[in-house]
Order: structure tokens, then sequence, then C-alpha cells
């Protein structure tokens, strides 16, 4: 049976919820409230979607210890949700990642986006043109958050490849808003279908293992090339959907379902 660890059941959950009923595989719903940590997970594929991801790696610790299958595991969740330690993995395979430093840092001129190692959707992450600029973004930080000073890459428009398994089931460009650098659909950027060239599914996926994530929404950053900007281990796939029109809620469970029979 496969299972899905929810703490906020969000629009992506309740697709999985419907895709479940359609393909006719039963999928049981897990609250992490509450969850027990003294005794054995039951035997099973646990789909975990919690929107917090301390309580993902938690329970995706506690399923793998009881030997159980969790998707993705805690070592891919602890290392998706730690931007720094996801490009030292993304780094170690050889893999193009974005010139970055820890913040504070020298500013070699230009424009840099600084931004949280943890977080998403965008959110405290500005585009810095000097160093004064980079210190006024981290003023009143506590002392151990860690940002990060990133070379900026284009203009903001990105791939966003869903990779499952040894492949990318769908992917979209994104594209800032006007008077905006970010391309997150969250914040209002503007998404359509892309088909993914050999070389883009292959980054994508080599990305995603890198991490040693099942499934994973990886961010690819256009430039004079490509660069692997973040690999969403939790990912949203509303937009992706929307914008390619694959039923990705569809494309996971059917993936869990065989990962059960296994």
């Amino acid at each position: 049976m496969v299972k899905l660890i929810v703490d906020i059941i969000k629009e992506e959950e309740k697709a999985l919820v419907k895709a479940s009923e359609r393909l006719g595989i039963t999928l049981e719903l897990v609250r992490v409230d509450g969850l027990d940590l003294s005794a054995d997970a039951p035997p099973g594929v646990y789909l975990v979607r919690t929107l917090s991801h301390n309580r993902g790696v938690i329970a995706a610790a506690h399923v793998e210890a009881s030997g159980a299958v969790a998707v993705n595991g805690w070592r891919a969740l602890a290392a998706g949700w730690n931007k720094a330690v996801a490009l030292a993995m993304l780094r170690a395979e050889g893999l193009p990642i974005p010139k970055t430093r820890l913040a504070p840092a020298a500013f070699e001129g230009g424009e840099a986006i600084i931004k949280p190692a943890t977080g998403s959707w965008g959110r405290k992450v500005a585009l810095v043109k000097s160093a004064e600029d980079a210190v006024a973004v981290m003023k009143g930080a506590d002392p151990e958050d860690v940002y990060l000073l990133q070379e900026r890459i284009g203009d903001g428009t990105d791939i966003r490849a869903f990779v499952i398994g040894d492949r990318v089931v769908a992917a979209m460009i994104r594209r800032p808003p006007p008077g905006d650098w970010r391309s997150n659909a969250a914040r209002g950027g503007a998404t359509e279908p892309f088909k993914p060239t050999g070389e883009v599914e292959e980054l994508a996926v080599k990305a995603a293992g890198a991490l040693g994530a099942r499934y994973a929404g990886v961010d690819i950053l256009i430039g004079d090339g490509y660069y692997v900007g973040e690999v969403n281990v939790i990912p949203e796939f509303k937009a992706v959907s929307r914008a390619t029109g694959v039923d990705v809620a569809e494309e996971l469970v059917k993936y869990a379902a065989e990962l059960e029979k296994r």
C-alpha cells in the first residue's frame, strides 16, 4: 500500500488522492503529527509531502529506519532543503552550478543574488549591486542563518524540469513577471511548456540523482549554458501540470505503486 505523509493538505496532495482514485490505487493518508517514533512504521512506500521540511526529514528517517521506503529519503530531503549542501553535492558530481560564496563575501561587481540557504518561493531573496546592499539584506538575520551570494545567470528565465525516476515527465519555461527578476510561478512568473532536449533531461536527472532524490523539481538556469540552480525535493507541481497538460500527480502515484511492488 502506498502511503502519503502530510501535515497540511495542499492542492498537490489533493491531486495525488484524486489520481490514486482514478488509477484504482489505494493511497493511505498518514499525519505526521503524532507519528510514533518509538515503534516501527508499517511496511510500504511512503510519499513524504509535508510542508515542513524538518518534519519531512524526521518522518522519512523514521520510515527508513523501520525498513520501509520513503520517497524522498531523509538524506535527499535534508540535502535539498539546504541549498549550500545541495550545491556541494551537485559540484561533487561535476554538474554546472553558479559561482556561489557564503555571505558575507567579497563583492566582485555587477549584480548578484543573495538568498538564505534554506527557504522556498523566493522569500528573502534579493538582487544586490554592492557589498553594502548585501549587508543590508542580512541585517537583523539570526546568527544561525546562512546566506549565499551567487552570481546572476541570465535574466532570471529558467527551466523547471520535473524528474520522476530516471526521466523528466514534464518541463516548463518560467519567465519573471514585469519589474521582477524571479521566475517563481508562486510570485507570478509566466510559464509555458518546454520539451527538454537530451542535454536538459540528462542534467535534470543527474541533478536529482546527485542528491539521492527519487523525484524532484530541478531548476535549470539559462545563461551562456545551462546551470543547476536548485533541486526541490518536496516540489510543488500544480504549475508544471497546468503549463504542460501532464498529470504529474498521476505519474507520481504510478511510480510509487511500482516501487511498492518491488
